[in-house]
């Protein structure tokens, strides 16, 4: 471990980069949340005002990934001592990912209990103070000299920063500083230049000065590693612009509401990440959705894939599609497409003339081996926004069964809309019988 000097961080430019200019104070004091868990559900962490998300979040879907790579049975019975170790591993997979290369520093910025509790007893005679004056009263630390009450630290290797964590977190974190601290650690350790490398646009700031929402660059660097603004596989050229997406499968997931409204696209590498947790995004909030069936993230099998080109094609979830296509589908999966043979098929999928061929009987005719996605799974879900004073977050349970035939979007249901951006013919019954908000 070595003491990174603070004072050779240039602090303006990298606040300018976490909030931009003029950032509200009200934003700023959102942002100001510690890591606390769910007096139900021990690993479940908890968000007191909105905003903070953007960070929590992605933490969550690592603390769970975690979960799943040890094979916890049953996360109920998880104690503090046991979820601590979850959390810094949680941070340390996020941070290690944001290094640009392999062999560079792992930086932590943090508040320590000590510096905390000097600035809240100063808060409360402040307070006490602007009382008896009737004056207004502010937030001692605001943004401009956050920086100035931060240790920043660098380590060498995952190993370093774990140990490090291990025998100091109940002295550095426990204070209404740790998200921002964390954040910090991110951006420090991704360094400002690559940030703004990646995410194209020297304007945007990683979290909206006025509203206090993380920007999707945020969201991608905490999940990825990457600040990239894009959502979709590789590159792609726009009048001889190169956007930059997500170059490789992500470790946990992320799935959007708005590609529902046809905002962007999700691409195949977070859509289908190596373990079966997502973060789930709406207009204004990210919640968590996770399964412990792994066969949710295999590849696809041959019958998979023809089912999804299948439903490339059959735009309206119909079931069916027209026998003009069956050629085109044929060519898409690489089979046999000979015009004599289609015309064989053509008589042999639509046998009454009908103009159309069902998806079973395709799948049937070319793929009959089974398919890899389960026809029934569990999954469950996470929303950390809790009611004020209440520490009673826990996950809904949903019992998920994948339709055949024609499946319409969900209306009035944002979180089944959002699922069927990735599976269109799920359905799922959620525990309690309501639907958990993604908001």
């Amino acid at each position: 471990m070595a003491a990174s000097g603070a004072e050779d961080i240039d602090w303006q430019s990298i606040k300018t980069l976490v909030f931009g200019d003029g950032v509200k104070e009200a934003v700023f004091e959102r942002w100001l949340q510690p890591f606390l868990f769910s007096t139900k559900e021990p690993t479940a962490l908890l968000q007191s005002a909105g905003g903070p998300c953007a960070v929590l979040a992605p933490i969550q879907a690592f603390i769970l990934k975690r979960c799943l790579q040890t094979k916890i049975p049953n996360l109920s019975t998880l104690t503090a001592e046991s979820v601590t170790p979850l959390l810094q591993g949680a941070m340390c997979d996020i941070l290690s990912q944001c290094r640009e290369e392999e062999n560079s520093p792992l930086v932590l910025a943090r508040v320590s209990r000590d510096v905390a509790e000097i600035l809240q007893d100063n808060q409360e005679k402040k307070e006490s103070s602007s009382k008896r004056l009737k004056t207004s009263n502010h937030a001692l630390v605001d943004v401009d000299t956050f920086h100035t009450c931060l240790t920043v630290e660098s380590f060498g290797s995952i190993k370093n920063l774990n140990n490090y964590l291990e025998d100091n977190f109940s002295e550095i974190f426990g204070t209404k500083y740790d998200i921002i601290s964390f954040l910090y650690s991110v951006v420090l350790t991704k360094g400002s230049n690559g940030i703004i490398s990646e995410r194209q646009d020297m304007e945007e700031s990683l979290i909206d000065p006025v509203h206090g929402h993380g920007s999707q660059s945020l969201i991608n660097l905490l999940l990825t590693g990457s600040a990239t603004q894009n959502v979709f596989d590789g590159i792609r050229d726009l009048c001889g612009l190169q956007l930059n997406g997500i170059s490789s499968q992500s470790s946990v997931g992320f799935l959007s509401y708005l590609e529902c409204l046809r905002y962007l696209e999700v691409g195949k590498f977070l859509k289908s990440p190596v373990w079966p947790v997502w973060l789930l995004g709406s207009e204004t909030h990210l919640t968590v959705l996770f399964s412990r069936d792994m066969e949710l993230v295999c590849p696809p099998s041959e019958r998979d894939t023809a089912r999804e080109k299948f439903t490339d094609i059959d735009t309206e979830s119909a079931g069916f599609i027209a026998v003009d296509k069956l050629k085109d589908l044929m060519l898409g999966l690489d089979l046999f497409a000979e015009d004599p043979y289609v015309e064989i098929m053509k008589t042999k999928l639509d046998p009454d003339s009908l103009g159309i061929v069902l998806l079973p009987q395709f799948l049937e005719e070319f793929f009959p081996e089974e398919s890899r996605v389960p026809d029934s799974f569990t999954l469950y879900h996470y929303n950390g926004l809790s009611k004020p004073d209440s520490r009673q977050v826990t996950y809904v349970q949903g019992d998920a069964v994948m339709l055949e035939g024609m499946v319409g979007m969900a209306e009035n249901n944002a979180i089944i809309q959002t699922l069927q951006t990735k599976w269109r013919n799920i359905a799922v019954d959620w525990q309690g019988g309501g639907k958990p908000s993604i908001n």
